[in-house]
């Protein structure tokens, strides 16, 4: 009898699908490196929102403001006081 090579693949969560697309750095709460931008949706200095796709990531501080963008990465800087994601 032949011994089948497939192996059990363990369900994903949905929050763990949506993130997989998204890359970010953290450098203490004063610097964010966020890959997988594809669109500012709210911009000022208490609150950045970001369009990852099918999910938000919301920036919240003091001070924010976004020192480099390129095509998919954000550089943000400030003081962050929490980071939020929205599905």
């Amino acid at each position: 009898m032949k011994r089948s090579d497939k192996r059990k693949q363990r369900p994903q969560s949905i929050l763990g699908a949506h993130i997989s697309a998204l890359h970010m750095d953290i450098s203490s709460n004063r610097e964010v490196i966020f890959e997988g931008n594809k669109g500012i949706l709210e911009y000022n200095d208490h609150s950045i929102k970001i369009n990852g796709g099918k999910y938000v990531v919301a920036f919240h501080g003091r001070g924010l403001h976004i020192k480099t963008m390129t095509d998919c990465t954000l550089v943000i800087h400030g003081f962050l006081t929490s980071i939020e994601y929205i599905i």
